[in-house]
């Protein structure tokens, strides 16, 4: 055999041994990205049914959440409904109160209806538009103490001519009304107020006057009970 011919052998088997390395690296870079996409397809099904499992969980959280929003507005249209009851004799007032989801956040809105909810003749609308100051005042009043409780705030609760609003013939109600929400729920009232019904199931009752002394005017306080 001739030297070219020996040379020419020679750079074919070299040629054909340097595709047999790149194939064998090829084959080895496959392996490896067959082996990455079957732990990506194992990852993929793991977030999958992680996923699936948070949605169901997320899905019984607001299920849960809105049993318990249910259950606390219940709870205020029972109390503002006694409050109206106990001072409103005159009248049938019932507090209501609808709880719908707007831009995913909740929603609740206060209403006031006159007569029983099953009364086709009854009427339902906004606390003060519809009612005017009394009612809606004694809900506001009833509604700042149930926050007070449930945001576990400083159980002090200052009222000034708060219930201006309430009509003459009710001060007298209202007062007990007031009286016995603060002992029951513990909450200590200060009330400012010109009715001196009132005075009459205060603890405590002082009478604020401003007094002109020497050109100076000066706030005297006098201890009434």
């Amino acid at each position: 055999m001739s030297s070219d011919t020996i040379h020419a052998v020679e750079g074919v088997t070299a040629r054909v041994r340097a595709v047999e390395a790149k194939a064998a690296k090829l084959v080895a870079f496959r392996d490896r990205l067959v082996s990455d996409l079957a732990k990506k397809e194992k990852e993929v099904v793991a977030l999958s049914d992680r996923a699936e499992k948070l949605a169901k969980v997320g899905e019984l959280l607001r299920t849960l959440l809105d049993k318990l929003v249910d259950k606390q507005v219940r709870i205020i249209e029972d109390v503002v409904t006694e409050g109206f009851r106990s001072v409103f004799h005159d009248q049938v007032l019932n507090f209501e109160a609808e709880v719908s989801q707007k831009r995913d956040r909740t929603h609740i809105e206060f209403f006031i209806r006159q007569g029983a909810k099953e009364d086709p003749l009854s009427h339902r609308g906004s606390p003060l538009a519809s009612f005017g100051g009394g009612p809606s005042s004694l809900a506001s009043l009833t509604l700042r103490v149930l926050a007070i409780l449930r945001l576990k705030l400083f159980p002090f609760l200052a009222l000034d001519e708060a219930l201006g609003a309430v009509s003459p013939e009710c001060v007298e109600h209202t007062s007990r009304f007031i009286k016995g929400l603060s002992d029951k729920m513990g909450i200590d009232t200060l009330l400012v107020t010109q009715e001196h019904a009132f005075i009459e199931h205060a603890d405590r009752a002082s009478r604020c006057s401003t007094e002109e002394v020497e050109g100076v005017r000066r706030l005297t306080i006098r201890s009434l009970k």
